[in-house]
């Protein structure tokens, strides 16, 4: 019995001591499990915390497309408060138009084997729809992710208005830049700007510019819908009156940029000046506007005025940076085409005046050679001195002559108008032609003045007189740059289907830092003692281009120059 009671004894300890133990293990696991869910509330409250700051959109959604998470810049991107989107389908955010396309790439990236996906950039964006059914561009990131077999999706949203905004705007003005500096054509760049705006900013342009009398002329307008052509008629044609109201006046008075983002009838009626342009202004159906000053080299030129009809193009504050883009660059072209047409205008009364002055002096002048060609025969037994008097006037003459015709020839390869006859010619004989008229004025400074062609020579396509032309001024060009006793080489030679024609010297040679200028208008050489017009080279190149030729030089200071040219071959008789 004794010992069964011990037994009892001991076994009836042990639970006491069991019974000890257990609540001293249970509130060991009550505090770890409560430290775990402080620690989870408090990872949570991390999360929503970093989550809520973020100005993304960051939206989690379950396997049915239904919200799960909205933060605070989703609520702020879409224009909904969190209650009232939890738990509704993803599609209340995306347009109609795009909710079975988005529906099948959710269950594609949902069944693939990749975690995260990234779509939309600038050129093609995800759209997304507010709350008051505006759509809006954006960069999307999605993930996805499973615990216990429950799988959540999280996107994060980037609203990028601005960024397409700003690239659009950027590749607008880049391409208007391209068009407006491809003519200098005055007219034609005021209809480039207007039609440049209407295409991709505004529904109607008004280019109104300030004349050479500062009178203010509206040289165009263009619209968007053609039906309006006869509304842009009537305003282009009004003659304003400064001292009454009108759309840029501001704008023209201040030089800032006027923006007006709702124009009523009462302004229409207020800022037109004549009937015809207020019925023009309400047919256009004004209701906003842009007015920027066009100003280059701090010169007002006038002004670019953007007109608005629909609400799609409604103009306001963000439309500035726009505006002001395209009017800066019209500007600049505007002004360039009118220093070119001002420039245009003085070559054209250049023009007339050489032409007058030259055909007054070719008068005295021929009476001048032939009094001089008379005088010679008619004396009697003249002295050396007298002679060379009579001959110093008449080559007077003849080179004035030359400078008259060299002056009207650079006016006309300026204009357009150097015409060539062409014709079968024979290089040689024209070549000794040439050489033997050249030859006194090569044996008065000591000069030997040859011919060199070792093969047949075929004849060329050429205007005779003006290859004559070609090669004197080359002669007289080499024999001028080279010293006495020095010699000049006139070669020919024959390719396959072309003669090339060279004149060379032994003379004082070209600087190589020269020789790209050397066919410039009104350029010389460094050199002493010698001067000219500085037309000869640049008329000799013009005539042999306007011969379908081409020209070349060759030349290093103290070895001579190199003058060569090439025209075809003129075709034979069989062909």
């Amino acid at each position: 019995m004794a010992e069964r009671r011990e037994e009892r004894v001991t076994d009836a300890r042990g639970p006491k001591r069991g019974a000890a133990a257990a609540p001293s293990e249970g509130a060991a696991r009550e505090e770890t499990k409560h430290a775990t869910a402080d620690a989870l509330r408090l990872s949570e409250a991390k999360l929503a915390s970093i989550v809520d700051i973020s100005s993304d959109a960051i939206i989690s959604m379950d396997d049915e497309r239904n919200i799960t998470l909205f933060n605070k810049g989703a609520e702020r991107m879409f224009g909904y408060r969190r209650e009232e989107i939890i738990g509704r389908s993803l599609d209340l955010l995306l347009p109609d138009r795009l909710r079975a396309v988005h529906q099948t790439n959710v269950a594609r990236f949902a069944s693939g084997a990749v975690s995260t996906h990234r779509t939309g950039t600038i050129d093609r964006p995800v759209s997304g729809l507010r709350k008051d059914g505006t759509e809006f561009p954006a960069d999307v990131a999605i993930s996805k992710v499973e615990v216990d077999g429950v799988r959540t999706f999280t996107a994060t949203l980037r609203d990028i208005t601005e960024e397409r905004r700003s690239a659009e705007e950027q590749a607008f003005l880049s391409e208007a830049g391209t068009i407006l500096a491809s003519t200098l054509d005055y007219e034609e760049t005021l209809a480039q700007v207007a039609t440049l705006a209407v295409r991709h900013f505004t529904d109607v342009c008004v280019v109104e510019v300030l004349d050479e009398q500062d009178e203010l002329r509206r040289l165009r307008a263009v619209a968007r819908d053609p039906s309006l052509g006869w509304a842009c008629d009537v305003i282009a044609k009004l003659q304003l009156d400064r001292s009454r109201p009108y759309l840029a006046a501001e704008a023209l008075a201040t030089r800032t940029t006027v923006c007006m983002d709702t124009i009523t009838d009462a302004d229409l009626v207020r800022l037109s000046q004549t009937e015809d342009q207020l019925r023009a202004l309400r047919a256009m159906g004004v209701s906003s506007a842009i007015v920027v000053p066009l100003v280059a080299r701090d010169v007002v030129l006038g002004a670019l005025c953007f007109l608005a009809s629909t609400e799609a193009r409604r103009h306001r504050s963000q439309d500035l940076r726009l505006a002001e883009g395209l009017a800066l660059r019209a500007a600049n072209a505007i002004d360039n085409a009118r220093l070119y047409r001002t420039a245009q205008r003085a070559v054209r009364a250049r023009d007339e005046v050489l032409g007058i002055v030259a055909h007054d002096l070719r008068n005295p002048l021929s009476a001048v050679l032939m009094q001089a060609q008379l005088l010679r025969p008619r004396l009697v037994d003249p002295d050396q001195r007298t002679l060379s008097a009579i001959d110093s006037i008449r080559r007077a003459v003849v080179r004035m002559n030359r400078m008259i015709e060299d002056l009207l020839d650079a006016t006309r390869m300026e204009a357009g108008r150097l015409a060539v006859d062409l014709g079968s010619v024979a290089p040689s004989p024209l070549v000794a032609d040439v050489i033997e008229a050249q030859r006194p004025l090569a044996t008065a400074a000591s000069i030997e003045l040859v011919a060199e062609a070792h093969e047949p020579i075929p004849e060329v396509l050429a205007d005779r007189d003006r290859l004559q032309q070609i090669l004197e001024n080359l002669i007289g060009n080499a024999i001028k740059f080279t010293a006495g006793g020095g010699r000049v080489t006139v070669r020919l030679s024959a390719g396959p289907d072309e003669v090339v024609f060279a004149v060379a010297d032994n003379g004082t040679g070209i600087a190589a830092e020269d020789l790209p200028h050397v066919f410039d208008r009104f350029w010389q050489g460094k050199r002493e003692g010698q001067r000219g017009a500085g037309l000869g080279l640049q008329i000799v190149k013009g005539l042999v281009e306007a011969h379908g030729g081409r020209i070349w030089v060759d030349s290093a200071v103290g070895a001579g120059t190199t003058f060569s040219f090439a025209l075809r071959a003129a075709p034979s008789s069989s062909a």
